[in-house]
């Protein structure tokens, strides 16, 4: 009774995500007299948005989908006046001023003058960093999470300190977030960045219409089908290159869009694929050993391929004049093989994992005729979103159609027992997996390499969610927006999780772990913005809600709630825009947390960790003050200082005295502060760009429950004295970041040679991130936990395009390079010893305690024999002279640090027709 009193309450408090939709604003006058003319119709005929101007002129159009329009402005007794190309971004308002001709004068030249400076518009209080459809396609970034990361504050994935799965993705309004395991894994969902008319980063916690995250929001807005045929389809791969330059990449990207037929419908859709042979390439450096295999051929790793399919297709269907329907769907689809160093002299054996992504919105929009500045908008989404996940082993490999593309599904052995979540089934050995052997290598020794996984793991999750959401806007007066909404929720998830599947769980194995519940979620909010001259204020109190409804033995839990108040001032000051804001986020933990062996989990605090069902919200406090102005017509600044306190963080706490025993509870808090500087050189006579430094410190408690009993003391008197709290950096505190881009593109009035050439280049340099030293045997902390830091990471991105227009048709070609110095950045490092690789003691001992097992001579009739190493030349490679060299080479061999480097110099040649 209790979750239908919190569902119906919640629904009914005032949502709408106003960074989905900007505005047009400003006057219209007689171009004769200057004088204001009332009750003129101002509209924007492709949205079908309408607004009279009141007794001064002045109109306010609210609501505006992000994109270019065409806008109108009509009197009587007046000539109709019509803008192209206003184009309108998230959150922000565009100036114009109408000037209409009497009837029967000669129309003079139109100018479009800029009454509202976007940057400096008080309006704007949240901390936004946009990305264009301009800046996707004319940037050497592929995905959107690589444009995102050229974003202030971002770290591959992680926003202003917080870790993975601290963010929520919000597509067309409508949120989407993984709440089964988006502190280790993916959405799920890839988004063709064809189809996408901009994207925006929120860092900042004021605005109450944001919930689900503590450290950002990314808002996708896709674009619409358009009133004319049009599309394009492109080609890119490295094939034609030469080996260390060649890692077998094939994308193909198609994108069409245009009017049905029907009434004023449009469709949009587009396709990306790709495929590589090493789907993850390294920039190790080849080994020294002249009988290692990489040594010949260093640049790809074997059983590493990788393929992608993500497909979009949307429907726009106008009903009369003040209601649309926007149909969308979002299909994507992963395999990998997994390249595993065990199995390196095995690789046909190795692990694989596919994911599969699923996203369906239908919109329904009602956008009645506005007055002078009155305005009322009805948004009602109805969304499905499912994430599934897969690994294992396969029952065959997959063989290539072209280049990487096997264009099939994995079969993985045991995959009906996975899906049916059958732990009767799986008690039993499972069929497909063999048992792990020692694999021959060049070193003849029996050692370290196997011919399958030790660990034999066949896992699988699925998160499935269908969600409701009702939007109201109502403008009153130009001055006063009131945001009122609610959404619910309801989830469903799935995990199971088998380990060495090659035997019983009678003989040894590890029982199967599953789950299977059904949680809810419900959140709403008010929120209201108002503007007295140069000043703004937004205030606004978002409720969430949820009930994890894990497990059937711990009956109905009660509802958490969470209560968050949200608040921003902003005032203009000369030439420039302040803006103070605080307010608090709060989500819900991952589910994975609330389940035993939580399935791929990245937290590695104990050996058995007991998930718990009473787990609840995670918050942060956040606080923000910003200043923006414009030294220079054309040049921006933006400063930022932002402070969060966080508590409540999920951490894995002991259980008892059982060192190895832990349980997730809401025992940890921190803090992030830091300072952002933004300097942006608008894009004007074909050049732009954008200068960013953030200095940042992200620090929380930490209560690993390994490091919690080795801190344990007793006293003289033999009391147990318990450690007291440490702060200690978070994962991604990366204290220095820069980030320059800059793009150019040559006007037509160049020439025949240089006209329609593009250029783009990104420069990257950032600190090194944290990272925790231990002793040789990994069971003991050396100095604090994430006490060290890595080396610090540089990148060059350059891309250049050459268009070319025949017939109506753009044909382009284009040379797209990453990392263009070859730069070797290490991204991980051995925690023993605080390098890439491992140390000579390590080796010695590895080598020493593999002879020790297996000391027995490799004799002259065997395959194994090596005359290399038969030192004394009587037919027997025995002893420790002869054969401890082997095991230390086969041990240098297991040890080399593949995945301790990032990508190397990768070089995409592609070409595109656009019509």
């Amino acid at each position: 009774m209790r979750f239908w009193m919190v569902a119906g309450v919640l629904v009914v408090i005032p949502t709408v995500l106003a960074a989905q939709s900007g505005a047009i604003a400003g006057r219209v006058t007689d171009a004769g007299t200057g004088n204001p003319i009332p009750e003129a119709r101002v509209q924007v005929e492709d949205e079908g948005l309408t607004v009279f101007t009141d007794g001064e002129g002045r109109f306010r159009l609210r609501g505006v989908r992000p994109g270019s329009h065409s806008v109108s402005a009509t009197a009587l007794g007046y000539r109709t006046t019509r803008r192209e190309n206003i184009v309108v971004t998230s959150g922000q308002a565009v100036g114009l001023t109408f000037s209409l001709t009497p009837q029967g004068i000669k129309l003079p030249e139109i100018m479009v003058e800029s009454e509202i400076d976007q940057l400096l518009d008080p309006r704007v209080t949240e901390t936004v960093q946009r990305i264009t459809a301009a800046e996707l396609r004319e940037l050497p970034v592929t995905t959107l999470d690589e444009a995102l990361i050229l974003q202030a504050g971002a770290v591959g994935g992680s926003y202003r300190g917080g870790r993975l799965g601290q963010e929520s993705f919000v597509i067309d309004g409508l949120g989407v977030k993984n709440n089964l395991d988006a502190s280790s894994g993916a959405l799920g969902l890839n988004v063709p960045t064809s189809v996408l008319q901009e994207a925006t980063l929120v860092t900042n916690g004021f605005s109450a219409q944001y919930g689900q995250a503590l450290s950002g929001v990314i808002s996708l807005v896709t674009r619409d089908g358009g009133d004319e045929l049009h599309g394009f389809v492109a080609y890119e791969s490295d094939r034609l290159l030469s080996d260390g330059w060649d890692f077998g990449l094939d994308r193909i990207n198609l994108m069409i869009g245009g009017p049905v037929g029907v009434g004023r419908a449009t469709f949009l859709a587009a396709l990306d694929a790709q495929a590589r042979v090493d789907d993850d390439p390294v920039n190790a450096p080849a080994p020294e050993d002249p009988l290692d295999p990489r040594s010949e051929r260093p640049w790809l790793l074997p059983h590493n391929t990788g393929e992608r399919y993500d497909l979009t297709a949307k429907l726009t269907v106008p009903i009369g004049i003040h209601h649309k329907v926007r149909m969308l769907g979002i299909a994507s689809s992963g395999n990998r093989l997994l390249f595993d160093p065990q199995l390196k002299y095995s690789p046909r054996q190795g692990p694989a994992q596919e994911t599969n992504g699923r996203f369906a919105l239908i919109h329904l929009q009602t956008t009645p005729a506005m007055g002078s500045g009155n305005t009322t908008m009805l948004d009602l989404r109805l969304g499905f979103f499912e994430k599934s996940a897969l690994r294992g082993v396969l029952v065959n490999q997959p063989d290539r159609k072209f280049g990487a593309f096997t264009l099939g599904d994995f079969e993985f052995a045991g995959e009906q027992l996975a899906e049916a979540g059958d732990s009767i089934g799986a008690l039993q050995a499972i069929g497909g997996f063999s048992v792990p052997v020692l694999a021959t290598t060049p070193w003849g020794v029996p050692a370290f390499f196997m011919t399958e996984s030790t660990r034999g793991e066949l896992a699988r999750n699925l998160f499935r969610e269908l969600r409701v959401r009702l939007d109201l806007l109502l403008g009153r007066g130009l001055d006063t927006d009131l945001r009122l909404g609610g959404e619910f929720v309801r989830q469903h998830v799935e995990t199971f999780t088998r380990l060495e599947s090659y035997r019983s769980v009678s003989s040894g194995a590890p029982e199967p772990r599953l789950s299977d519940f059904d949680p809810f979620s419900a959140a709403g909010y008010t929120e209201v913005e108002h503007r007295i001259e140069d000043l703004a204020f937004t205030a606004g109190l978002r409720v969430d809600a949820f009930n994890p409804r894990s497990g059937a033995e711990t009956g109905e839990l009660d509802t958490k709630l969470a209560v968050s108040p949200r608040f921003a001032f902003s005032t203009e000051l000369e030439k420039a825009t302040v803006v103070v804001s605080f307010g608090r986020f709060a989500q819900p933990p991952d589910f994975q947390f609330l389940v035993d062996a939580a399935f791929d989990d990245t937290l590695r605090t104990g050996r058995f960790r007991r998930g718990n069902p009473s787990l609840g919200f995670e918050n942060s406090w956040q606080y923000e003050f910003n200043i923006r102005f414009r030294p220079t017509p054309g040049l921006g600044v933006k400063i930022g200082l932002y402070f969060k306190r966080l508590d409540g963080l999920v951490s894995s706490v002991p259980i008892g005295f059982d060192a190895d025993s832990a349980i997730f509870a809401n025992a940890d808090f921190g803090t992030v502060k830091g300072v952002e500087v933004t300097i942006e050189r608008e894009f004007r006579r074909g050049v732009g760009g954008r200068l960013i430094y953030v200095l940042q410190e992200a620090k929380a408690t930490a209560s690993d429950a390994f490091d919690f009993f080795r801190r344990l003391r007793i006293s003289p008197i033999g009391d147990t004295i318990r450690p007291a709290s440490l702060e200690i950096p978070l994962d991604f505190d990366q204290r220095h970041s820069f980030i320059g881009l800059i793009r150019g593109r040559v006007s037509s009035a160049a020439g025949p040679v240089l006209a329609g050439l593009e250029a783009a280049a990104i420069a990257k340099w950032s600190s090194g991130l944290p990272f925790t030293r231990t002793n040789l045997e990994g069971d003991s902390i050396i100095g604090i936990p994430n006490g060290e830091r890595l080396p610090s990471r540089f990148s060059i991105d350059i891309l250049v395009r050459r268009a070319l227009n025949i017939g109506g048709i753009r044909i382009g070609f284009y040379v797209d390079i990453r990392n263009v110095t070859d730069r070797r950045n290490i991204v991980a490092v051995r925690r023993d010893t605080g390098t890439p690789g491992a140390g000579e003691l390590q080796i010695a001992q590895m080598a020493a305690s593999a002879f020790s097992a297996n000391p027995a001579p490799i004799p002259f009739e065997s395959q194994r024999y090596n005359p290399l190493f038969d030192l004394d030349g009587d037919g027997l490679i025995s002893g420790a002279n002869e054969l401890l060299p082997l095991y230390e080479r086969a041990a240098r061999d297991f040890l080399q640090p593949t995945f301790a480097f990032g990508p190397p110099r990768l070089v995409r040649l592609g070409t595109e027709i656009v019509f």
